[in-house]
């Protein structure tokens, strides 16, 4: 009688992500310490990882008129980026009207985040 083939896993799907020369170097002396090829190593420590409690934040609710004021600075920074994606895909300069309105735009974000809340 034959003996039942091993099933292989086959690993065909590739993940890639860049590290400083530091970093690198730290991966390669922790894979050679415990025993195992970074591969190996890598692997282990990512599907091996403690799951972590999400934080739980406090959120205060807003207060009148701030949901409206959200909504307004969406529509600007939406308005905005386009501008942006406009200019950067015709290589064109921004208008010249754009940079007092950007600090404009940017006092008034710090203004209203620099506030006290009630």
């Amino acid at each position: 009688m034959a003996r039942p083939r091993a099933t292989k896993t086959v690993r065909d799907k590739h993940v890639s992500f860049r590290l400083s020369a530091e970093e690198h170097f730290k991966l390669m002396d922790k894979a050679e310490k415990s025993g195992m090829s970074v591969g190996d190593f890598l692997r282990a420590r990512a599907l091996q990882a403690r799951k972590r409690k999400a934080r739980e934040i406090e959120v205060a609710a807003p207060l009148p008129g701030e949901l409206g004021l959200a909504q307004q600075l969406r529509k600007i920074g939406v308005n905005v980026n386009q501008i942006a994606h406009h200019c950067n895909r015709f290589q064109v300069p921004p208008p010249a009207e754009l940079a007092p309105l950007l600090a404009e735009i940017r006092l008034l974000l710090n203004t209203a985040w620099s506030r006290p809340r009630e």
